[in-house]
């Protein structure tokens, strides 16, 4: 065939499996060299396997890319929210930052979490609470209060962390806060 309709092929694996599939999949699509329309309502699945992703909502084509365009450049706060884990930014926060007012989205690795220190203005840096820490592994995810918006930050496992309550300063790269396309 010259198209090869997989539906789900790998949920009912488990997570070690579904990897090893995954690669096995990949490969054999390479050699035979034919297309596979791969379903999957795993985001991370989708990424690791796709050239190209659609991400669907209510039956309507949201966005259609890379898989890096579809993670680093979501058009909508749907997608930036559907696929993987993001900061959706009102446009008030993200015209401090871009001089624009749109939504944003700024991805939880993007961001940088510091201890608060005595005289930090709040140009050098977003003042925030660390609410909670979540333990994955090799990475360590914090939820994070700044004047009323939740973001999530990811820090590789064994980070020095403050502590829960604690005031932080966040920092990011501006060149990784994402201006979507949905109008503000």
């Amino acid at each position: 065939p010259k198209v090869l309709l997989l539906d789900e092929p790998l949920g009912a694996l488990d997570l070690k499996l579904r990897e090893n599939m995954q690669e096995e999949l990949k490969s054999l699509q390479k050699a035979l060299g034919i297309t596979f329309v791969f379903v999957t309502h795993d985001q991370g699945e989708a990424l690791s396997m796709a050239d190209r992703v659609a991400v669907f909502n209510d039956g309507k084509i949201m966005q259609i890319g890379t898989p890096e365009d579809i993670y680093q450049r979501p058009k909508t706060r749907f997608v930036a929210d559907f696929v993987g884990s993001s900061n959706v930014l009102p446009p008030d926060f993200v015209q401090r930052y871009s001089g624009q007012h749109r939504w944003g989205s700024l991805r939880p690795e993007s961001i940088r979490v510091g201890r608060a220190a005595r005289g930090v203005t709040s140009g050098e840096g977003v003042s925030a609470r660390l609410v909670s820490t979540n333990y994955l592994g090799a990475t360590t995810k914090l939820a994070l209060d700044a004047d009323g918006l939740r973001l999530h930050a990811i820090v590789p496992a064994g980070t020095a962390l403050p502590a829960e309550g604690e005031a932080v300063v966040l920092t990011f790269n501006r060149e990784h806060l994402h201006l979507m396309d949905e109008p503000a």
